[in-house]
C-alpha cells in the first residue's frame, strides 16, 4: 500500500475516532471528587457514587449513576431534598472542566426518568456529541450521540 493512502487512513481514523475519551484513574477521581460535596449536600448525608456512564468530550462530562451512603448501605432519603422515597433515583451530572478544574453544571440526585430525554431542558443537544455515548434518545435504538452527530452535520451545510 503506498506510504500517502497509509498516512491518510491513519488521519481519517484519528479524526474519526475524536470526541468521547478515556479517563485515567486520577481523571476520574479528580471528577467524582467534583460531584460529591454536591450530591452530599442535596442527599442531607455523606455519600459515594455509584457510575453506570461517564462520558468526557473536551472539557464536558456527562455521568449517570446513582448515590448510596457513605457506608455502602442504603440511603435515608428522609434527609434529602426533595427527594421521594419510593421512586426510582438516578444520579446524572452534568460537568464542565475550566482549567484543571470540573465544576458540575447541572445535577439530579433522584431523577424518576433519565433526564436526558428530555434534553430541551437544557436547550437542546448542547454539549460536544461524545458526551451523548450510549444514552438511547427513546426512539427505536436511537442515541442521543448519533441525534447530535446529525445536527451538527446539518447546520454545517
Amino acid at each position: 500500500m503506498p506510504k500517502r493512502l497509509v498516512l491518510f487512513l491513519a488521519l481519517i481514523a484519528t479524526c474519526f475516532s475524536a470526541g468521547a475519551t478515556e479517563l485515567s484513574q486520577l481523571a476520574r477521581k479528580d471528577l467524582l471528587d467534583a460531584v460529591r460535596p454536591k450530591a452530599a449536600t442535596l442527599a442531607g448525608q455523606p455519600v459515594r457514587i455509584k457510575v453506570d456512564r461517564l462520558n468526557v468530550d473536551r472539557n464536558w462530562a456527562v455521568l449517570v449513576g446513582s448515590i448510596v451512603a457513605a457506608s455502602g448501605k442504603g440511603m435515608d432519603w428522609s434527609l434529602s431534598d426533595g427527594c421521594h422515597p419510593d421512586l426510582d433515583k438516578m444520579l446524572w451530572v452534568v460537568l464542565h472542566k475550566s482549567g484543571a478544574v470540573w465544576r458540575v453544571k447541572h445535577m439530579d440526585i433522584c431523577a424518576s426518568e433519565p433526564p436526558y430525554w428530555y434534553m430541551e431542558q437544557y436547550g437542546g443537544l448542547v454539549w460536544p456529541c461524545g458526551v451523548y455515548a450510549g444514552l438511547e434518545d427513546g426512539s427505536e435504538g436511537g442515541t442521543l450521540e448519533s441525534r447530535c452527530r446529525k445536527q451538527q452535520t446539518l447546520r454545517r451545510r
